[in-house]
């Protein structure tokens, strides 16, 4: 059984068709890309995927349609999701950015454990504790957004362009936490503008154009792909 399906998936919003009844799925502990160009859909999918825009169709996780689930249960049910653009709490610390992210767990002590757990996963953040998120690098803002989705302890992870705006060795380096992470048991639907990165990462990805999802199939065989190659690869 996959852990999310999405079927006959459809968003409108100020009359464009932004997502245009896609078909998609993740399984348990995959890593599965979702790659196309601006304003293709990927990320009103992951928006809608976890419950921030109202849509038609199905979204099943753990085989529960959860279509009409508000956002915050979806978190509660372990669905957590780090957004473009990482829209941290400028004006909270580091250390506080992160408890925001364990709003759903009650238990104190499990939630000094995650932010020790999010410190050794993210050293840099830890040396920058107690500096408001506002005065931090784009780099570790996007490690801070990533660090405050895992606080939930999520078991689905999605990540909408991690890399954007960011130099090559700081993607590096997120990336590499990403691989970690991964690898940790969590599974990732990841949203990635650098497609040779995402199919690189990935097992299975999906090629969306136009709110349609044009292309699937095994990442490896998609980086092989002469229609990939030339649209995304710029080859």
């Amino acid at each position: 059984m996959s852990m999310l399906e999405v079927s006959k998936l459809k968003v409108s919003y100020g009359g464009i068709n932004a997502v245009k009844g896609i078909d998609l799925r993740v399984d348990a502990g995959e890593m599965v890309a979702l790659i196309g160009a601006n304003g293709a859909g990927k990320t009103t999918t992951l928006k809608a995927v976890s419950g921030l825009l109202q849509h038609g169709g199905h979204v099943r996780y753990n085989g529960e349609d959860v279509s009409r689930r508000p956002a915050y249960q979806l978190v509660e049910l372990g669905i957590a999701m780090v957004p473009e653009g990482r829209g941290v709490f400028g004006r909270l610390t580091v250390d506080e950015n992160l408890r925001m992210g364990a709003y759903v767990i009650n238990d104190r002590g499990l939630i000094r454990g995650e932010v020790d757990r999010i410190y050794h996963l993210f050293p840099r953040l830890k040396e920058r504790r107690d500096q408001t998120a506002g005065t931090l690098s784009g780099g570790e803002q996007q490690m801070l957004a990533i660090g405050r989705a895992l606080m939930s302890q999520p078991r689905l992870l999605l990540l909408d362009e991690p890399s954007m705006g960011l130099a090559p060795l700081m993607v590096e380096k997120i990336f590499e936490v990403v691989r970690q992470i991964s690898e940790n048991g969590v599974t990732i639907l990841l949203v990635e503008q650098n497609a040779r990165l995402a199919l690189a990462m990935s097992g299975r990805s999906y090629v969306m154009e136009s709110g349609t999802v044009t292309l699937e199939g095994e990442s490896a065989s998609l980086l092989d792909n002469p229609q990939v190659r030339q649209a995304y690869l710029g080859e």
